[in-house]
């Protein structure tokens, strides 16, 4: 263009494409499809500087701002239709319903909610700009190593464990061979005695196997050995399993209190973690019509049927421990950081869904304004209108001294040794009743015995 004192600038339009020239719609008035539950939330003066997003709302005060910035950028006015859909097809008859339905049939100009990209929508609509929008993710406390994997057993690697039961074997068959030479020799303490009073009472394989199991949890032992190899043999066992003990139980402990993050959907499908989702009507057709095999195991498994949670009572649970929940991460951000200790929010992390990629703003395929409407939104975005909307919204909560939290020990953290000792004593009440039936086997038997010498002795 040219400038001069006189006239100014003086634009060469045949340069500038009719999209960029023609800002200007005299108050035109555009028809915005928009998905709301509650129509009094349309009700807001000033969609530049609204105090407080509808919490049911979410994806309205977070999508439609951005589309008032872009009716200011081309003056144009607006009205609203509003729809409980966004548009899911109907493979029966072939048509959509709700939003994107009105946008094929060309009743609506433009929609104010966006739209998850997919394959039958992009057939009868375009997409012209995404939103850079928080999405859909689950969002779950990371689980205790203790409810993921059996901490009893992963504290020492697979080679030490078999080394353990190498020397603790090793260690008994000395001992064995050991005591049991005391008492051939006759050589056999005074605290001993009564238990060991002459060749026949030797010491058992039980009896070793007692003694191998008190130096493991360093319990002391009834055994009290004459010789110097004896003790000597003594000292050396309770002596390096005590530095085993410590560092076993040093490490439950570690373990006791740390956490083991879900790094998939298939993790997330094969833990006891429990699941559930947004109640929202494009969740439930999200995860039905998802080709991914893990999610839709998931549903199958952990969500179908009635696994669908309002915002609140799903965080409730997510706050409770060990539950997933895949939700819009606006609204729950905003509701974490009412009720979430720092402490929660330390612990918790997000897994991608199946809603993974962007939304966009959708209009008609023919529609003769989408070349302005996709300017003025690049131009929305470009000016940081776009993320101010999206941080007005919601901010993603911080932790703070997430080295400072601590959590007690639950019941499932040490379920596995009451479980051992539910079956210890089933099997020790199951060993008395053998030892019973042995000892009355044997009483009658010496009974019948002594009544046949006795009846011998009489007829002779």
């Amino acid at each position: 263009g040219n400038w001069t004192p006189e006239e100014g600038i003086s634009r060469f339009y045949k340069n500038i494409p009719t999209t960029v020239r023609r800002k200007n719609f005299k108050k035109s008035e555009i028809i915005v499809d928009v998905v709301v539950k509650n129509p009094k939330s349309l009700e807001v003066k000033n969609f530049d500087d609204f105090s407080k997003p509808d919490e049911n709302e979410p994806y309205f005060f977070q999508d439609f701002p951005n589309v008032h910035s872009l009716f200011q950028f081309i003056n144009a006015s607006f009205s609203f239709r509003i729809f409980d859909s966004y548009g899911y097809l109907n493979y029966s008859s072939g048509k959509f319903d709700g939003m994107v339905q009105d946008l094929y049939e060309e009743r609506g100009d433009i929609s104010g909610s966006a739209l998850f990209l997919s394959e039958e929508r992009h057939n009868v609509i375009e997409y012209i700009k995404t939103f850079n929008s928080w999405g859909t993710k689950f969002l779950l406390k990371k689980p205790s190593a203790s409810y993921i994997e059996n901490i009893y057993f992963i504290t020492f690697a697979k080679n030490v464990w078999i080394a353990s039961l190498v020397v603790l074997f090793i260690f008994g068959v000395v001992l064995y061979i050991l005591l049991n030479w005391e008492i051939e020799k006759n050589i056999v303490s005074q605290r001993s005695q009564s238990r060991f009073y002459n060749k026949k009472n030797k010491y058992s394989l039980s009896d070793i196997t007692l003694i191998s199991f008190e130096a493991v949890c360093q319990q002391g032992t009834f055994a009290d050995s004459r010789t110097y190899s004896g003790r000597i043999l003594l000292f050396i066992m309770f002596a390096a399993f005590m530095f085993l003990y410590v560092a076993y139980s040093s490490y439950i402990i570690v373990l006791l209190q740390s956490t083991k993050p879900i790094t998939s959907v298939r993790g997330l499908v094969d833990s006891r973690i429990q699941c559930g989702g947004l109640n929202i009507s494009f969740m439930m057709a999200y995860y039905t019509a998802t080709k991914d095999n893990a999610l839709r195991d998931l549903y199958k498994k952990k969500i179908f049927p009635d696994r669908f949670f309002t915002l609140e009572e799903g965080l409730k649970r997510v706050q409770d421990g060990n539950f997933a929940f895949q939700t819009i991460l606006g609204p729950a951000y905003n509701y974490i950081l009412k009720e979430f200790t720092n402490q929660d929010i330390c612990k918790l992390q997000e897994l991608p869904g199946y809603m993974n990629t962007g939304m966009y703003i959708a209009v008609p395929k023919t529609s003769q304004y989408k070349k302005f409407f996709k300017i003025g939104l690049m131009r929305v975005d470009e000016s940081g209108l776009q993320i101010r909307t999206k941080n007005r919204v919601s901010m993603k909560p911080k932790c703070y001294n997430e080295a400072g939290n601590f959590q007690s020990i639950r019941l499932y953290d040490c379920h596995l040794v009451f479980i051992w000792y539910l079956y210890g004593i089933l099997f020790s009440i199951f060993i008395l009743f053998i030892e019973k039936a042995v000892e009355k086997y044997k009483t009658i038997k010496i009974t019948s015995m002594s009544n046949t010498n006795t009846s011998l002795k009489i007829n002779t």
